[in-house]
C-alpha cells in the first residue's frame, strides 16, 4: 500500500514495514502523546513505550512529560528501521542505534503511522 510519505510492505511473518519517503526526524511533539514527525509521515505514540538508549532500557509513559527525557537523545536523528510485528508490536530503529518499542494489545491504539494532510492525520 503506498500512502503520501510511507510505503508499506507487508514480511514474509505477516508483520508491516513502513518505509519513509524522508527518514530524517524533523521533530518531536509532545502534547499527551508523543509525535515523531519523518517529513510528511508521524510515528505517533499514545500509550507506554521502552527506548533502548546505549544498552539502557527506559519505560516511558507519554501521559507523564518528566519521564520523556531520553526520547530527546533522538534528536537530531533520521530512522533506520520501522515495522509492526503480526502481534501489533511497533519497532522503531534509529540511525543513531535508539529501539524504540511500543507493545502490541491489548491496547490497539497505542501507536499509528500516518501522514499529515491539513489539520488531520491519515493512519496507515
Amino acid at each position: 500500500m503506498v500512502s503520501e510519505g510511507v510505503l508499506v510492505r507487508v514480511l514474509p511473518d505477516g508483520g508491516h514495514e513502513f518505509v519513509l519517503e524522508d527518514p530524517v526526524l524533523a521533530c518531536i511533539v509532545l502534547d499527551g502523546r508523543v509525535t515523531l514527525r519523518f517529513g510528511r509521515t508521524d510515528v505517533t505514540v499514545a500509550g507506554p513505550f521502552t527506548l533502548e538508549v546505549d544498552g539502557v532500557d527506559h519505560w516511558l509513559d507519554p501521559r507523564f512529560s518528566d519521564s520523556l527525557a531520553p526520547l530527546l537523545s533522538s534528536f537530531p536523528g533520521s530512522a533506520r528501521w520501522l515495522w509492526a510485528s503480526p502481534d501489533g508490536e511497533l519497532t522503531l530503529v534509529l540511525m543513531q542505534g535508539q529501539r524504540l518499542v511500543v507493545p502490541g494489545p491489548p491496547v490497539p491504539s497505542a501507536w499509528s503511522v500516518g501522514t499529515m494532510t491539513g489539520p488531520g492525520v491519515r493512519t496507515a
